[in-house]
């Protein structure tokens, strides 16, 4: 299973004026991109292909830091991308 560079559930600009448009999509088009690319690279071949990021995540052997980084990257950035948001935020409850 290749993992692709998930679609931003929001435009690059709607965070603004917190961050800016450019900032956005930089940090999504190369920085997240960059983590992708190279997390598929580090287990395209091995076990750990056709495998979800977070089976991979559980199992991981800290001696691999491609997988570590890349994989640490690469499902800390689809995470950001969910909390973050126009709606999202505010104080914290419960």
């Amino acid at each position: 299973m290749a993992f692709e560079l998930p679609k931003l559930p929001y435009a690059y600009d709607a965070l603004e004026p917190h961050v800016d448009a450019r900032t956005m999509e930089i940090h999504h088009t190369k920085h997240h991109n960059g983590y992708t690319s190279k997390l598929n690279a580090a287990i395209e071949g091995t076990p750990l292909s056709g495998k979800g990021i977070e089976e991979i995540l559980k199992g991981l052997d800290m001696k691999n830091t491609a997988v570590r980084n890349n994989g640490g990257g690469y499902f800390n950035h689809c995470l950001f991308w969910e909390i973050m948001g126009p709606d999202a935020g505010g104080n914290p409850s419960g």
